[in-house]
């Protein structure tokens, strides 16, 4: 009941995403199948008229007829089919346009969770590996339909055979009602049997398929970095080639080769036996009909024709069989497809909105662990950063500076205590009002292969002289004036072949002018110039800390010479906030961030 329910919930949803394709489908599927007993039908019927010495414009009549409806269901099959064909890639790309559109506007918090980014992957495989999801679906559903259609015209056309055949005739056991309904029996055991084989087969199909297609992905995914040309270099001084062979190629060509093979035997092996099945209920069949016709209960046309139906009866059932056994492959996807659609994120946000420009956060005894874990990524933290003031934040790997600023920016919600901005909790504000109130470099920003200006600009109009003036503040202006098409310009060459690499610290410059063209009242910057050298760094902060000076900064850096000219530096060790105060008073005060200083100043002259 469950995989029926969750079939009609396909159904919803592919004629949610597109109204057209289903009627296309399924009148393509009536098209379809009609065409075989059209032949035979006018076979048969030309075949008896030619017995019975009709003249020839009474065979000519059935002839025309014939031809002008084969005519017309090839015409409009075709045109359905090649119709089906658009729609079923329209339908693959509406899916996942609706999946990118949810995946965007899910909590951060949640695509960092495993499980959800696992679901997603098996999602992004199926139409990888599997053609597609909801057209695959359609397809079976299409081969299904037609399947039905099938049975039920081809038992119209022999009821006038099923009749004779509760005659008695003879003594024979051939002639008997007996017989008529001992085949029919076989044929309804053969429909019952070909369905638990093709889903037996298909389950085993779709297991062994998983164990390929985690052997293909490795091979893949090797693939797709030595081809890279960002990673080339390094890939050839190191000849990393050989980790292909190794880890990927070895055991496509060992396990993935057991794997085909066992693929194939499974198949090989059922499609016999359903072969086999198929032949001994067309024997009985012709039996049947060769019996009744002997005792001329029925002219040759009709023989024909009673033959034709009786075997597309067989083929019918193969079909709906065939795409029955296709659930086990197909219902698993679309559980997949409908927890990632469905997900609910639990983060509720208020409504309260800033009324002023002014400012002030504060860390009211913070502590915070990420979800699945049972230690402290911060502990115990209070910190209050007031109005227009330039804050660094310092610390080791993993002391929680990060942490810190996914909490500020409510990514995630604290475990306890509260964050206050302007007195109020942050959770009383709502999300539109949170994201406009900062401006965030973190430290793996990202760089899209479109267009300079749009990636500075990040989906607002672009205003030139704005753009500029933030290009000139990270100090890129000189660097955007040497491309071919200055802000027009593509980044990388992804997508446009003249497009320009740049480099890491090149595109770092680039996201600290997005961060200036967005123009939020709090701007953070976490590591944004871990490639730039010392002095482009200075450079950098110089321009920054003016450009940003009537606006709440928070600065993390490794380099603790660059937080000199903040106002405050906060010291986080193991999770916890362990000092904070001026340069010089950290410095004099011989705590945590005068042995981080002391240890960093020993390698400058």
């Amino acid at each position: 009941m469950s995989n029926f329910k969750m079939v009609f919930k396909m159904y919803r949803e592919i004629a949610g995403l597109d109204k057209k394709i289903e009627p296309v489908a399924f009148s393509n599927a009536l098209i379809t199948a009609t065409r075989p007993f059209i032949n035979i039908y006018f076979t048969s019927k030309i075949i008896a008229l030619l017995s019975n010495g009709a003249s020839f414009k009474s065979l000519l009549f059935y002839i025309c007829i014939a031809v002008a409806l084969n005519f017309l269901l090839v015409y409009s099959g075709s045109f359905l089919n090649d119709y089906y064909q658009v729609l079923a890639n329209l339908l693959f790309d509406k899916e996942n346009f609706k999946m990118a559109a949810k995946i965007f506007n899910t909590e951060y918090e949640t695509l960092e969770d495993g499980h959800f980014r696992d679901t997603i992957h098996k999602h992004e495989e199926a139409g990888a590996s599997r053609w597609a999801r909801f057209s695959y679906f359609m397809w079976t559903s299409h081969v299904f339909v037609s399947g039905v259609y099938t049975i039920i015209v081809s038992v119209i056309m022999i009821m006038p055979l099923l009749k004779i055949g509760f005659t008695k005739t003879g003594d024979t056991f051939f002639e008997k009602p007996v017989f008529l309904i001992a085949l029919i029996g076989v044929i309804a055991a053969m429909a019952v049997i070909m369905l638990l084989i093709a889903i037996k087969m298909n389950k085993s199909y779709l297991a062994a398929n998983e164990a390929y297609a985690t052997l293909d992905r490795l091979f893949y995914s090797f693939i797709n970095i030595f081809g890279d040309y960002k990673t080339g270099k390094e890939i050839r001084i190191y000849k990393e080639q050989n980790l292909i062979n190794h880890i990927a190629t070895d055991k496509i060509l060992t396990d993935g080769e057991k794997t085909l093979k066992q693929i194939s035997m499974r198949t090989a092996k059922t499609s016999s036996v359903v072969a086999i099945m198929g032949a001994m209920v067309a024997f009985g069949v012709y039996v049947f009909i060769g019996v009744k016709g002997n005792f001329g209960l029925f002219d040759i046309g009709s023989l024909v024709m009673y033959c034709g139906a009786f075997m597309q009866i067989i083929n019918g059932v193969m079909q709906v069989a065939n795409t029955l056994g296709k659930l086990a492959e197909i219902l698993p996807l679309a559980k997949v497809y409908f927890e990632i659609i469905e997900h609910k994120d639990n983060k509720e946000y208020g409504s309260a909105e800033f009324d002023t420009e002014k400012v002030e956060i504060e860390f009211k005894n913070v502590s915070f662990m990420y979800p699945g874990t049972n230690n402290y990524a911060l502990q115990n933290v209070s910190l209050k950063i007031k109005n227009g003031e330039h804050l660094a934040v310092v610390g080791r790997n993993g002391s929680g500076k990060t942490t810190f600023i996914k909490l500020m920016c409510r990514l995630y919600d604290v475990t306890e205590g509260e964050i206050l901005i302007n007195g109020i909790n942050i959770k009383e504000y709502s999300k539109e009002s949170i994201i406009r109130l900062y401006s965030v470099v973190f430290q793996d920003f990202k760089m899209f292969s479109i267009p300079l200006k749009d990636n500075v600009c990040a989906g607002e109009k672009c205003n030139k002289d704005r753009l500029y003036s933030c290009l000139d503040n990270s100090n890129a202006l000189d660097r955007v004036a040497q491309m071919p098409k200055k802000e027009d310009t593509y980044l990388y060459k992804d997508i446009d072949e003249n497009g320009v690499e740049i480099s890491g610290g090149e595109a770092q410059k680039l996201a600290l002018a997005r961060a200036l063209y967005k123009d939020s009242p709090v701007v953070i910057l976490d590591e944004p110039t871990a490639a730039l050298d010392p002095v482009a760094e200075n450079e950098i902060y110089n321009r920054f800390n003016t450009f940003v000076d009537n606006k709440t900064a928070i600065y993390i850096s490794h380099r603790l010479s660059s937080c000199v000219f903040c106002t405050r530096i906060a010291v986080f060790d193991k999770s916890q906030l362990v000092e904070i105060g001026t340069h010089q008073e950290l410095l004099n005060s011989n705590g945590k961030y005068s042995e981080l200083w002391n240890a960093q100043a020993k390698y400058y002259v």
